[in-house]
């Protein structure tokens, strides 16, 4: 069984949870524990080492250790963090021999994880609240965070089509110039010598999704991180997310998430200390 269907379909008990920052470094650049841990960043980046495997996290990213193995990480700007342990109950998970997720996932619904962090610090905030037991919600909210994933394997799973080389050229041309002020699709088109509808149709086969939403998904959501980490006013925002005027941006990004830029930046901005 795939590590991720024992941990996601098993009940969840957060033992030891921290909320802290933002901070320009971890407190502790090691820690070993007794219990699963992980670590996810609102903002900023970091620096991992787990057993033989190394890398670099950011938001929306989950970093999984193992009980027992040391967990070293070390801050590339300031971060404002989540860090959990918990154990999982391993005869409700299957049975058999327990295996653990890969130590870096990544949350493919980054506004469904913004929102998942934002009740983990309404908890936190009033955690003193009388009967309220926060430990309860806790642990479902990790839980549900641990499912979306492996939804997202599955899912990802069940759709992929065979591999699509001139597919993935457009993809990166895509993830390449998204960002560009007037990028549009056609452009690629044009570079790759292909028809507008054939891309649509092959992109939409290879990825399961038309190649528009995911321009547009790359551009907000990198709208979104500029509006809770920066200052930058509307107009900066939409230039630097590759729209040409801040009215049409603030169309997009309304009818996309729901709120429009200044609401949604007042919603999810980090309070300093």
């Amino acid at each position: 069984m795939e590590a991720w269907t024992q941990m996601a379909h098993a009940p969840i008990q957060v033992r030891h949870y921290i909320f802290a920052g933002p901070f320009s470094d971890f407190m502790m650049a090691e820690q070993t524990t007794p219990r699963v841990a992980l670590l996810t960043v609102e903002s900023g980046r970091f620096t991992y080492a787990i057993g033989d495997e190394r890398g670099e996290a950011g938001f929306g990213d989950l970093i999984f250790c193992p009980p027992g193995v040391p967990f070293r990480r070390r801050a590339l700007s300031p971060i404002r963090f989540h860090h959990f342990q918990f154990d999982w109950t391993e005869q409700e998970a299957g049975g058999g021999q327990r295996r653990h997720p890969p130590a870096k996932v990544t949350v493919s619904d980054p506004l469904r994880l913004k929102s998942t962090f934002a009740y983990l610090r309404r908890l936190q905030e009033n955690r003193t609240v009388p009967d309220l037991q926060p430990h309860l919600y806790r642990d479902r909210l990790v839980a549900d965070l641990l499912l979306q994933c492996e939804l997202d394997r599955v899912l990802a799973e069940a759709t992929r089509s065979p591999a699509d080389p001139l597919m993935r050229r457009v993809r990166e041309e895509i993830d390449a110039h998204a960002l560009e002020p007037g990028y549009t699709l056609r452009q690629t088109a044009r570079r790759l010598r292909l028809d507008p509808s054939r891309l649509t149709r092959r992109f939409q086969a290879a990825y399961g999704q038309a190649p528009l939403a995911y321009l547009t998904k790359l551009r907000l959501d990198e709208a979104t991180t500029l509006l809770v980490e920066t200052e930058d006013t509307l107009e900066s925002i939409a230039c630097r997310c590759g729209y040409d005027n801040g009215s049409y941006f603030c169309r997009v990004f309304t009818a996309k998430i729901g709120v429009n830029p200044s609401d949604y930046r007042l919603r999810y901005r980090f309070s300093g200390g």
